[in-house]
């Protein structure tokens, strides 16, 4: 990986990340200076389309779209040796899944059409019985 692509590579992450650090509770502490692990917790991001799992600080996976550039945006630090499960979609459209690829981030380009609405879920892995996100509430493009 070249300079230019650690640098957007970082900057994505960044982003990616800050919208759930706002909408979720901190971690519990437990006291001796441990972090407790809590039930996996999933939930959507009300300012823009996002929607995230996690149960603990570091144990998350999330997904992101992008207005600008068309992105979709795929975090996968949820420690379960699966690869996370991005559904997005756009209204009047069919709904299309991606995966995290095995990759601790991942963007994708997405090529929507102008002046629709977009939203999107997540999960944890593509299994049954993995956790998933609720849809995020839909967001004009």
């Amino acid at each position: 990986m070249n300079v230019r692509s650690n640098r957007i590579a970082a900057a994505c992450a960044g982003m990616l990340i800050a919208p759930a650090l706002v909408a979720v509770p901190a971690v519990a502490d437990s006291g001796d200076g441990a972090p407790q692990l809590r039930k996996t917790t999933c939930e959507t991001v009300t300012v823009e389309p996002a929607a995230f799992c996690r149960s603990s600080k570091r144990n998350v996976t999330q997904v992101t779209y992008y207005d600008k550039g068309d992105e979709i945006n795929i975090l996968d630090r949820y420690n379960n040796n699966r690869w996370t499960k991005a559904i997005v979609h756009v209204k009047g459209h069919s709904k299309k899944k991606f995966s995290s690829k095995g990759k601790k981030h991942r963007v994708v380009a997405g090529h929507y059409p102008e002046d629709r609405s977009i939203r999107v879920k997540v999960c944890t892995s593509w299994t049954k019985k993995a956790k998933c996100s609720g849809w995020s509430r839909y967001f004009a493009t």
